[in-house]
């Protein structure tokens, strides 16, 4: 019968303890050359983003990229009602341009007094915008009377709407005051505006934002239209077509609503784009 051997534990850790031991001074040897010059911060955020980073991405910027214009601070938007004046031109004794010079048929001040009045009815579904009309029935209005509402109900801006008069032409032109007044951005900003939404709806053309009045040529304070150059306010004057083309008025009697409602949207587009006002609808 075979004699069965007994170990020897002692001797076995006299060979194997050396061994084990070196092993375990080599892996943590090289644990720790691992993470040597490294910081652990940065490595946290390479997988999140630190809060720095968070700052970053949600703070909003102060110039709108596409204009590059300076955007209002929200702080400013307190105010509780808008105030638009609408001024339909002429009137009263004051017809203005004719569609035919001989046996006219229809008359400017007709024609601007039904698109301002659709105008004010497009925008009695925001219940904090306040209309005012520099007149509402067929009366003569002194251009001095016309400012003078607006500047005294402190108005925030002042829409202008007249037809256009040539031999021939057509298509819609927007006014405003020329830059010898002062800053007229905010009155090139409404006109962009409306001319945008005009476009939509459908004209003959696009006649272009221009600065002053018709067939002036400097910059003189002088050379603008009267109620641009007298409103304390952002204003303009929409030449809405030709009197005396035809096109023109056609388009004009078909989208007399659509054109009135266009105006009003842009109005608020504008406000609202550059966080300006808050604008309510009616529910």
């Amino acid at each position: 019968m075979a004699r069965r051997r007994r170990i020897r534990w002692d001797r076995v850790g006299l060979v194997f303890g050396p061994v084990l031991l070196l092993i375990l001074i080599l892996c943590f040897s090289c644990n720790g050359s691992s993470h040597k010059g490294k910081n652990p911060a940065s490595e946290i955020s390479a997988a999140e983003p630190s809060s720095m980073d968070i700052v970053e991405q949600t703070l909003p910027t102060a110039t709108d990229p596409q204009e590059g214009t300076q955007l209002a601070d929200p702080a400013v938007n307190t105010k509780k009602e808008l105030v638009v004046v609408i001024d339909a031109g002429h009137g009263g004794k004051d017809a203005g341009a004719l569609n035919d010079p001989n046996t006219p048929t229809r008359l400017e001040k007709d024609d601007v007094l039904r698109l301002s009045l659709a105008v004010q009815k497009a925008f009695e579904k925001y219940p904090n915008i306040r209309v005012i009309m520099t007149r509402e029935t067929d009366v003569f209005v002194e251009l001095k009377d016309r400012c003078t509402i607006a500047n005294e109900a402190n108005a925030d801006f002042f829409i202008s709407i007249h037809r256009n008069s040539a031999l021939t032409g057509d298509g819609v032109e927007i006014w405003v005051n020329n830059d010898a007044g002062g800053d007229n951005s905010m009155d090139k900003l409404l006109a962009t505006y409306i001319m945008e939404l005009l476009e939509d709806v459908g004209i003959a053309q696009n006649r272009g934002i221009k600065s002053g009045y018709r067939n002036s040529s400097s910059n003189e304070q002088s050379n603008n239209y009267y109620v641009n150059r007298n409103t304390n306010m952002p204003s303009c004057l929409i030449e809405m077509g030709f009197m005396t083309s035809a096109v023109d008025n056609q388009n004009f009697d078909n989208h007399l609503e659509e054109y009135a409602e266009a105006i009003a949207t842009a109005v608020v587009e504008l406000v609202t784009d550059r966080n300006l006002f808050t604008v309510e609808t009616v529910q």
